[in-house]
C-alpha cells in the first residue's frame, strides 16, 4: 500500500530529492513543486493581476488573458478589478497602455455585473470632458458607446453622456474622435425618444458634409445602425442628401449611402420623389432602384458588388424598371413626353422671340430631336448586363445572385433573364459557371429550354468538375424542354458524358428518370429509336447491363407512366425487364404500388411519432423501478426503437437520437450499479479495471460523442441533456481512472473541469435547478482541483443523480449519414501503395444533414490497423 501512494505522489507532483549525509541517520528530505497544467490558463473565477508596479509589457499580456474569460469572472472579482484598473489610470503615463486599459473598463461594466454603473458612466464623462489626449479622448469615447445600453433607461445619465460627447466633437478637430463620437451618438438613441432622437440626427448629419472621407462614411454608417440596430426609422427627408453624397469622391461612402437608400425604399415604397429637371414625380423604390442601378458602373469593384447585391434585396419594384435592367436601350413607355400645348407654353414663358437672322426660326417646333426629350434616370438602362459583363468575376456572381432572387417571383423577368444567364455558361470562371446553373434550376418553373440554348448548356457536360457536371444533371431534372429535338439533342449528350465519365453513372440515370417523368409527350415519339422497336420483325434482346440501354430504359418506363399511349409499343422483352428493374432499382423505376402506398403513409409517421412518445414515457415511469428492471427496459426500449427507424424512414432520425440516449442511460447504470468502477482492487498495487466495465466505458463515450456531433435541428432542452451526459461520461472516466489507475489523472479533470464550466455557463441560473447533478456539484464549490478530491466528490452525486429521461423528442431532428458507394468493400481488386509515393483512391459518397461540411474527415484504414483522418477538397 505504501508503494502505490508513493507511486501515485510521484505521478501527480513532480519531485525533487536532496539527501544530507549524516553519520548518526541517514533523512531524505522532499521538495515537492506543483505540476504545470495545460489547463492551468483557464480559470474558473479570474481576476486581473496587475498593480502600479506592473511593467508595460505585463499589463498587455494580463489585459489580452482576461479579456478571454472575462465572463468566467463573478461580481467581486469584477469589482477588484474596476479598481485596479482606475488605480493605474490615474498612474500611468503611456497612452497606448491607457488606452487598452480603457476599453477593458468598458467590458466589465457592459457584463452587468457592476451595480453602480451610472457613478461610472459620470466618472466617464468627466474625463471625457478634461481629457487633452486626442487618442485617450477617442478611448473613452468608445468605451461610452460600448456601455450605452446599459444606460439607455436612465435619461439623466444619457444625457449626461450625450453633452460630454458633443461637446467633445466640437473642440476636437481629429478625425478619430469624430468617428467614435458618432458612434456613441448612434447608440444612444432610443426609438421612445423622437425629439432626443432628432436632435442627435440633426448633429450626425452635420458631420455627412465634413472636409475627411473617414468622417463622412462614419456619420452615414452611425445613420444606418440607428435604422438598423437601434429601431428608430430615418425620415424620407434625408433622401435629397443621400442623392447628392451618393457621388461621393470616397467608396465608403458611396457604399453606405446606397445601403440607407435600400433601407429607406423598404420604410417609405410608395412616397413620390421629385425627379431632376422638373421631369415630374416617381415612387421613391423605384427611384432608389434606378440610382442602385447606376452605381454598378461605379469605379471601384467593391461598390459594383454591393450594388449588384442590393438591388436583388428590394421588392415592389415596378415591372417596367425590372425590365428595363436586362435592356440597354431605354424603353419608350419610360420616356418623359410632354403635349404641344406644354412645349408652347414654356417656349412662351422663356421669353425669347424671333430674331429674324435664322430660317424659320420661328415654325412649330412639332419635330422634336432625342436630346429634346427628357428620360428618367437611366440608371436602371442594362443594369444587369453591365453587371453580367463586368470585369470582376465578385460583381458577375453577386449579379446573377440577385437577378435569380427577382426572377424567382416573376415570370416575365425570368423570360426575359433566360438567355442572359445561358450566355454566362461560357464564363471562364468556374464559379461564376455554378452560380448560373444554380440560377437555371431555380427559375426553372418560369422557362423552357430551346435548342439553341441547349447546345450552350449542354456543353458544360465536357468539364472536368465533377461538381459541376452533377449540378448541370440536377438542372436538366428540373428544368422542362420545349422541343423533341431539345429532348434528343439532351439524350445524346447525356450519352456521350456517361462515356467520358462512367463515374457519373448514378447522377445520369437521375437525370434520366426526372426527363422522363417531367417530358412524357416529348419522349412518345423516341420510343421506337431509343429501344430500336421495328415494327414488323423482331429486334435482338438488349443486354440489361449495358448502361446506355439502362438509360434509355428508365427515361422511356418514367415515361409511360404519365402516357397511356406508350406501354403498348413495347416489346414482351422490355416489360420483363421492367420486372427485373423494379427490385434492381427501386428509386429508378415507378411501380403502381409505389403510388398507392404513397396515401396510406400519410397517417404512419404521426403514430409512429405516438409509438416513440409512449416508449419514452414507459421509460420515464420505469425510473421507479429495481435498477435490473430499469435496465432491462431501456435495452427492451432500444430494440423497439433500432426497429421503427429501420421500417419507418419519415422518422428514423428521431428514433435514432432516442435509441443512442437510452442507451447511453442503459451503459451509464451498468457502470454506476457495478463494484469495480470506484473501488481499488486488493490484489497488487497496478490494478485495471475489469474488462466489462472498461468496454461500457469505452462505448459510453462513443455514444456520448455521436449525440453530439451527429445531430442536428436538436431543441435546447434535448441539446443541455446530451451535453450533461458526456460532463457525467468524463466525470464516470475520471473516478475510474483514480481509482483503478496508478497514472495520473489530471488530463482527466482537466478535461472534466472545462466541460463542466462550458455548459454551467449556458444554463440560466432560473432553470439550474432541473438539473439536479450540475446544481449539486456546483454547489460543492471546490477551490482545488486535485484528481483525487473530485473522484471523491463525484462518486455519490454520479450514483445519486443518473441521466435524465427523455421527455419528447421533436420529428425535426436530423442525423448525419454517408452512403459510400466507391470504393466497394470486397473488392477484387487489390490496392497496391510503395513508401514515399501517392496512391490515388477514387471515393464516391452522398452525405446528409451536414451543418458545417468544413468538419468532415475521411477515416483510412490501413492493413496495419493505422487510421488516417484526411480533410478533403474544398472542390470535391
Amino acid at each position: 500500500m505504501a508503494v502505490k501512494l508513493k507511486k501515485r505522489a510521484m505521478a501527480e507532483y513532480s519531485s525533487q530529492v536532496l539527501t544530507e549525509e549524516r553519520h548518526e541517520q541517514p533523512i531524505k528530505r522532499l521538495k515537492l513543486s506543483s505540476r504545470h497544467s495545460v489547463s492551468s490558463d483557464i480559470e474558473v473565477d479570474p481576476i486581473l493581476n496587475i498593480d502600479l508596479n506592473s511593467t508595460e509589457r505585463r499589463i498587455l499580456s494580463e489585459l489580452m488573458k482576461y479579456s478571454r474569460h472575462l465572463k468566467l469572472s463573478s461580481s467581486d472579482n469584477l469589482e477588484t478589478s474596476i479598481r485596479r484598473l482606475e488605480e493605474c489610470l490615474s498612474r500611468l503615463k503611456d497612452n497606448s497602455v491607457k488606452y487598452r486599459l480603457i476599453l477593458i473598463y468598458a467590458q466589465i461594466l457592459n457584463t452587468g455585473k457592476i451595480g453602480d454603473i451610472g457613478e461610472k458612466m459620470g466618472k466617464m464623462c468627466e474625463h471625457m470632458t478634461a481629457e487633452s489626449s486626442n487618442k485617450l479622448l477617442s478611448a473613452w469615447l468608445q468605451a461610452a458607446a460600448i456601455c450605452a445600453n446599459k444606460i439607455s433607461h436612465d435619461k439623466t445619465v444619457t444625457g449626461q453622456v450625450f453633452e460630454a460627447g458633443r461637446q467633445s466633437l466640437l473642440r476636437s478637430a481629429n478625425p478619430q474622435v469624430h468617428m467614435s463620437g458618432l458612434t456613441l451618438m448612434a447608440a444612444l438613441v432610443r426609438p421612445d425618444t423622437p425629439d432626443f432622437n432628432s436632435k442627435i440626427s440633426s448633429l450626425i448629419g452635420s458631420y455627412s458634409m465634413s472636409q475627411d472621407a473617414r468622417v463622412r462614411s462614419a456619420a452615414f454608417s452611425s445613420l444606418r445602425r440607428m435604422h438598423e440596430e437601434r429601431g428608430v426609422k430615418l425620415d424620407v427627408s434625408l433622401y435629397p442628401v443621400l442623392c447628392s453624397a451618393i457621388r461621393d469622391d470616397y467608396e465608403g461612402v458611396r457604399m453606405e449611402v446606397l445601403m440607407i437608400m435600400r433601407l429607406l425604399a423598404d420604410v417609405h415604397p410608395e412616397n413620390q420623389v421629385k425627379l431632376d429637371g422638373d421631369a415630374g414625380y416617381n415612387r421613391l423604390v423605384d427611384d432608389v432602384f434606378s440610382r442602385i442601378c447606376q452605381s454598378i458602373n461605379d469605379v471601384r469593384e467593391p461598390v459594383r458588388c454591393l450594388a449588384a447585391q442590393l438591388i436583388g434585396n428590394m421588392s415592389s419594384v415596378s415591372q417596367t424598371f425590372l425590365e428595363q435592367t436586362l435592356d440597354k436601350k431605354l424603353m419608350s413607355n419610360m420616356r418623359v413626353k410632354k403635349s404641344s400645348h406644354e412645349r408652347q407654353a414654356g417656349l412662351v414663358a422663356s421669353g425669347e422671340w424671333s430674331s429674324g437672322k435664322k430660317w424659320a426660326d420661328d415654325s412649330p417646333k412639332e419635330e422634336l430631336g432625342s436630346k429634346a426629350v427628357g428620360l428618367v434616370s437611366m440608371g436602371s438602362c442594362g443594369a444587369f448586363v453591365h453587371g453580367l459583363e463586368d470585369e470582376c468575376y465578385s460583381v458577375r456572381v453577386a449579379a446573377v445572385d440577385s437577378l435569380t432572387t427577382l426572377a424567382m417571383e416573376n415570370h416575365n423577368l425570368a423570360v426575359l433573364a433566360l438567355d442572359f444567364l445561358v450566355d454566362m455558361f461560357n464564363d471562364e470562371i468556374e464559379q461564376v459557371r455554378l452560380k448560373a446553373i444554380e440560377s437555371l434550376t431555380a427559375i426553372s418553373k418560369h422557362i423552357k429550354l430551346q435548342v439553341h440554348q441547349l447546345d450552350i448548356i449542354l456543353s458544360a457536360l465536357d468539364d472536368f468538375s465533377t461538381l459541376l457536371r452533377e449540378k448541370l444533371h440536377a438542372m436538366l431534372q428540373a428544368c422542362s424542354l420545349a422541343t423533341k429535338d431539345g429532348l434528343k439533342s439532351v439524350i445524346n449528350k447525356l450519352m456521350v458524358n456517361l462515356k467520358k465519365y462512367p463515374q457519373d453513372k448514378r447522377s445520369i440515370l437521375m437525370t434520366f428518370k426526372h426527363l422522363g417523368a417531367n417530358h412524357p409527350d416529348l419522349t412518345l415519339p423516341l420510343v421506337t429509336s431509343l429501344l430500336h422497336i421495328h415494327p414488323f420483325f423482331d429486334t435482338p434482346e438488349p443486354d440489361i447491363e449495358d448502361p446506355a440501354y439502362l438509360c434509355n430504359l428508365v427515361l422511356v418506363l418514367n415515361a409511360a407512366q404519365h402516357c397511356p399511349t406508350l406501354p403498348p409499343l413495347l416489346d414482351q422483352h422490355t416489360k420483363r425487364h421492367h420486372a427485373y428493374l423494379k427490385d434492381t432499382f427501386p428509386h429508378l423505376i415507378p411501380s403502381a404500388s409505389n403510388s398507392s402506398q404513397g396515401s396510406k403513409e400519410g397517417s404512419l409517421p404521426s403514430e409512429a411519432a405516438n409509438f416513440i412518445q409512449s416508449i419514452l414515457h414507459r421509460v420515464s415511469m420505469s425510473r421507479r423501478m429495481s435498477s435490473a428492471s430499469h435496465i432491462n427496459i431501456l435495452q427492451a426500449s432500444c430494440n423497439e426503437l433500432e426497429r421503427i427507424a429501420s421500417v419507418q424512414e419519415s422518422i428514423s432520425d428521431p428514433a435514432t437520437f432516442a435509441r443512442l440516449y437510452l442507451e447511453g442511460q442503459a451503459v451509464y447504470e451498468k457502470i454506476v450499479r457495478g463494484y469495480s468502477w470506484s473501488h481499488n482492487k486488493s490484489s497488487g498495487a497496478g490494478g485495471e479495471l475489469a474488462p466489462a466495465t472498461r468496454t461500457n466505458i469505452i462505448r459510453l463515450h462513443t455514444i456520448a460523442n455521436k449525440l453530439n456531433s451527429m445531430f442536428s435541428y436538436v431543441d435546447a432542452e434535448n441539446k443541455m441533456l446530451i451535453r450533461i451526459l458526456k460532463v457525467k461520461m468524463l466525470a464516470v472516466r475520471l473516478v475510474c481512472v483514480v481509482c483503478n489507475s496508478n497514472k495520473s489523472a489530471k488530463a482527466e479533470s482537466d478535461e472534466f473541469l472545462t466541460e463542466f464550466e462550458a455548459v454551467l455557463m449556458d444554463i440560466q441560473d432560473k432553470d439550474l435547478c432541473k438539473y439536479k447533478f450540475m446544481e449539486a456539484f456546483n454547489a460543492l464549490a471546490l477551490t482545488d482541483s486535485k484528481p483525487g478530491q473530485l473522484a471523491n466528490k463525484l462518486k455519490p452525486l454520479l450514483i445519486k443523480h443518473p441521466p435524465v429521461s427523455l421527455q419528447a423528442v421533436p420529428s425535426s431532428v436530423k442525423q448525419a449519414k454517408a452512403v459510400i458507394h466507391e470504393p466497394v468493400g470486397g473488392s477484387e481488386t487489390v490496392l497496391k501503395c510503395l513508401a514515399g509515393l501517392v496512391l490515388g483512391i477514387r471515393m464516391d459518397a452522398e452525405l446528409f444533414n451536414i451543418p458545417d461540411p468544413s468538419l468532415l474527415r475521411v477515416c483510412i484504414r490501413a492493413a496495419d490497423q493505422v487510421n488516417q483522418l484526411s480533410v478533403p477538397k474544398r472542390g470535391d
